[in-house]
């Protein structure tokens, strides 16, 4: 007798609902990183940064175009976005070494100040001009001093980004989430009570947010000490791994707890990492670096999918958009630029740090939000302005975040620092074998004979002579090792010929070929000397490859790439 399956019950129905919105969660994961991969490829395609193209994924993927991504998917997500945002602050912090800011650090703190204070006067005075609104000019005011570090550093990275410019602006975007919480902090209380018509305590505006700072601080302090302990205890590289992620989940989830800025505290854990055990942990951060590019990649497919295209069409905002957009550009480049000339930076971050501050995410929109929050409590005229501010953070960050990137790789490039950031492997996956191969090498003829080989070796300081017939095709290899048997023998000069001491060659290389090629082969064939020919199945020979010049040349290429930029004003 066959059995029908049970009736589903409201409580199985409602479980089985539950089970397949959680594998859909995960298809949404799927989706997004997927797609995220394409779109960034797309836009590196066209010389864009990789992260306008997660973006612009995500922004399709959301509310605004397909709604495969509905806030309640984005809302889901958060705990993840947080993790992410909590590991962007951690290696950003690991940017903020100690020699660094001994090196620039009047000039870091002096642009920080300037460009900071000068986007929020910048918004501040064309918001009231706009809407005769004091309080809501504070408000956006103190939102437009914060830069987003996440979509900045993410280019920089992308682009192998090193010199003074590009510290500059690491330094920044990692220290002026801390200035615009200041500015908040300053301006929040004093225009709740505008709103509220009540009186404001100047010594609360000021001490809460300095408040929060020193708990930002001690939190990632603290877990920077367990931390620094952990993994100098362990020799376990994937161990270390696994006890930073760990650290960095605690401290995003007690900063949220405590309601504080997580990226700050997190940037505070990574900042105590790299500099109390600097060459033990150099090697996590690169590898922790290489791990995430998933959630990166996540991470700003759902900051486009959370935007609104219809903030876009509401008319009572558009012109505070518009004048918040153009304030707060020229108020960055201004600030960057007028700091800059005060502390005698080089003059490739003097032209070019203000470009490069355009971004604007994570801590604006939560600054909003909190802004919105607080500003509900205070009747009707409190929800209206948080709505406004709401729509007009959203819209500009949508706008921003997809010209931001665009100007930090303009910014890099103009002042030459894009592609510095390399490593060895680097710069040799950059050549071919024609490009750094010997032209200027000495062949001896097969039909040579002794004597005129030990002539030509005594005039040339190498150590090896390839020898070719008529064609000029290689035919085997004379060194000074092959010599060594027949030296004795000067009665045989006039008979024994080049072909009869050359060693076969069995192993060659091609103009073409990539350069890491020749290294391999140098590794495992134990050789210090190869001939390149024309091309794979030639043997007509066009140079020769060294293994321990090759070396040298490397070096002085990654010194060059590294370090140019240190002497230049």
């Amino acid at each position: 007798m066959i059995r029908r399956p049970p009736r589903s019950t409201p409580s199985n129905s409602s479980a089985a609902s539950d089970v397949y919105k959680r594998q859909n969660y995960i298809f949404l994961v799927g989706i997004a990183i997927f797609l995220g991969v394409f779109g960034g490829k797309i836009f590196h395609r066209f010389k864009i940064p990789q992260v306008v193209g997660y973006i612009v994924v995500g922004f399709f993927l959301g509310k605004s175009v397909l709604n495969v991504w509905t806030e309640t998917d984005v809302n889901t997500f958060s705990p993840l976005v947080n993790f992410t945002l909590g590991i962007i602050g951690f290696v950003i912090g690991s940017e903020l070494k100690s020699e660094v800011f001994k090196k620039y650090g009047r000039s870091i703190y002096i642009m920080l100040i300037s460009e900071g204070m000068f986007a929020f006067l910048a918004v501040f005075l064309v918001t009231v001009f706009l809407t005769k609104q004091i309080y809501l000019g504070l408000l956006l005011g103190a939102i437009a001093s914060a830069t987003d570090p996440a979509s900045t550093v993410n280019v920089l990275w992308e682009y192998k980004a090193r010199g003074p410019l590009t510290t500059t602006l690491t330094s920044i975007v990692a220290l002026d989430d801390g200035l615009a919480l200041i500015l908040y902090g300053l301006v929040s209380v004093f225009s709740k009570a505008m709103i509220a018509h009540e009186h404001f305590s100047l010594l609360h505006s000021i001490g809460a947010p300095l408040l929060e700072i020193f708990q930002c601080f001690a939190l990632g302090v603290a877990g920077g000490i367990v931390l620094s302990v952990l993994i100098s205890r362990t020799k376990e590289r994937g161990l270390s791994i696994s006890l930073a992620l760990g650290m960095i989940a605690l401290v995003v989830g007690l900063a949220i707890y405590f309601k504080l800025d997580l990226i700050l505290s997190s940037m505070v854990l990574g900042a105590f990492i790299v500099n109390i055990i600097p060459k033990i942990s150099e090697k996590m951060f690169e590898m922790i670096k290489e791990m995430i590019t998933p959630l990166y990649i996540f991470f700003f497919v759902v900051v486009g999918a959370s935007l609104d295209a219809h903030t876009f069409v509401q008319a009572t905002v558009i012109l505070i958009i518009l004048g918040y957009l153009l304030a707060r550009s020229m108020g960055k480049i201004l600030g960057a630029t007028i700091g800059a000339v005060l502390s005698k930076a080089k003059k490739t971050v003097t032209k070019f740090t203000g470009i490069c501050l355009f971004t604007q995410g994570g801590v604006a929109m939560g600054l909003a939000m909190s802004i919105a929050h607080n500003l509900s409590y205070v009747g009707e005229e409190g929800k209206r302005v948080g709505g406004v501010i709401i729509s007009v953070v959203a819209a500009t960050t949508f706008v921003v975040q997809l010209i931001g990137p665009v100007f930090v790789k303009l910014g890099i490039t103009k002042a030459d620092e894009a592609g510095r950031n390399v490593t060895e492997e680097d710069i040799i996956d950059s050549y071919r074998v024609k490009d750094v191969m010997r032209k200027d090498f000495t062949t001896i003829a097969e039909n040579t004979p002794l004597g005129k080989i030990i002539e030509t070796v005594k005039e040339k300081e190498s150590y090896h002579f390839p020898v070719v017939n008529r064609k000029g095709e290689l035919v085997g290899l004379i060194s000074l090792g092959n010599l060594r048997a027949v030296l004795a023998e000067e009665q045989l000069n006039d008979i024994i010929l080049a072909e009869d001491v050359a060693s076969p060659v069995h192993t060659l290389l091609y103009e073409n070929q990539p350069l890491k090629d020749a290294f391999e082969i140098f590794n495992k064939k134990a050789v210090d000397y190869l001939p390149v020919v024309e091309k794979e199945g030639s043997r007509k020979i066009v140079g020769v490859v060294e293994r321990y010049p090759l070396i040298e040349l490397i070096n002085r290429k990654l010194f060059e790439r590294q370090h140019a930029l240190e002497f230049q004003s």
